[in-house]
């Protein structure tokens, strides 16, 4: 590979974490949590470097939320602003995935269109159950007499981010507008990656595949989506003719390049970690790593 394209595409991975953490504060402050910006940024990178080794590449946002509430005593709120953060990230990549889907006609196929079309689908049920009043309101009842207590408060939570966000206008124009800075530096990431590998595969066939790969990738069945991401990564880019190692080769140095953008946050936790040891005279071996 390339070293200048793959520190190019570390960059891009900064940039998007930047980006987002400019997003998540927007949301916050609509849930009333109000932190300085150096904060949020180090909470969020935090955050993306436990993405890393988690369960699933979203197990940092559990971080966050445990962090904000142990900051501000408002769990609930983070929660609401951390899932609306991560949604409207997967909403704006679906959107991408479905727009260069249909103008990508040599993919079309009903191996693609399957799941692109259902992820569509099932963000479309995510969008009215959250804005719609009766709607939400009938599965919540449902919801209370059927599931267990901790998902129907779950869905509580969700609702109630949904319904707070739905009349901010101004909020949610700034709020799409970083998002679509973040997942544009995203798939750029990968973008950056193929060229430096030297595969020949365009910009929007990135946005084809990414967000399938990203969905796939959140499900709890591995650390980080290792292994899920790299395999994925090489069955679907091999229906646009990318031959399998290589595509396999290019979403494993794109995780790299993440680990090594989400570096500043690991240094970050440590840091938070060491002074939080010497304020209390302690050498941090009986403190909470998530606390701290």
């Amino acid at each position: 590979a390339d070293p200048g394209l793959l520190l190019g595409a570390v960059a891009c991975f900064l940039a998007s974490n930047l980006l987002g953490a400019l997003q998540w504060r927007e949301l916050l402050k609509a849930q009333e949590i109000h932190l300085p910006l150096p904060k949020v940024v180090s909470l969020y990178f935090v955050g993306v470097f436990f993405n890393n080794f988690l369960v699933s590449n979203i197990g940092g946002d559990a971080v966050r939320v445990y962090d904000l509430k142990r900051m501000t005593g408002k769990g609930a709120a983070g929660f609401a602003a951390t899932f609306a953060d991560r949604f409207l990230g997967l909403f704006v990549l679906i959107l991408f995935s479905v727009i260069a889907y249909a103008m990508s006609p040599p993919l079309w196929d009903a191996a693609l269109f399957t799941p692109i079309g259902a992820l569509a689908a099932a963000l479309a049920g995510i969008l009215c159950f959250g804005f719609s009043r009766r709607l939400s309101g009938v599965v919540l009842r449902v919801g209370n007499r059927l599931l267990p207590s901790a998902v129907s408060s779950l869905l509580e939570n969700i609702q109630g981010a949904f319904i707070l966000y739905r009349r901010a206008y101004g909020l949610m124009a700034r709020v799409g507008v970083l998002a679509l800075g973040v997942q544009v530096c995203r798939v750029g990431v990968y973008y950056t990656v193929g060229r430096s590998l030297s595969l020949d595969i365009g910009f929007a066939t990135h946005f084809v595949f990414i967000p399938l790969i990203a969905v796939v990738a959140a499900l709890p069945i591995s650390f980080g989506g290792i292994g899920v991401r790299e395999n994925l990564g090489a069955v679907l880019y091999g229906q646009a003719g990318v031959d399998p190692a290589g595509a396999l080769a290019m979403m494993f140095l794109g995780y790299l390049c993440g680990i090594a953008a989400s570096l500043v946050g690991g240094v970050q936790f440590a840091m938070n970690r060491s002074s939080s040891a010497g304020e209390d005279g302690s050498d941090g071996g009986d403190s909470d790593p998530v606390l701290e």
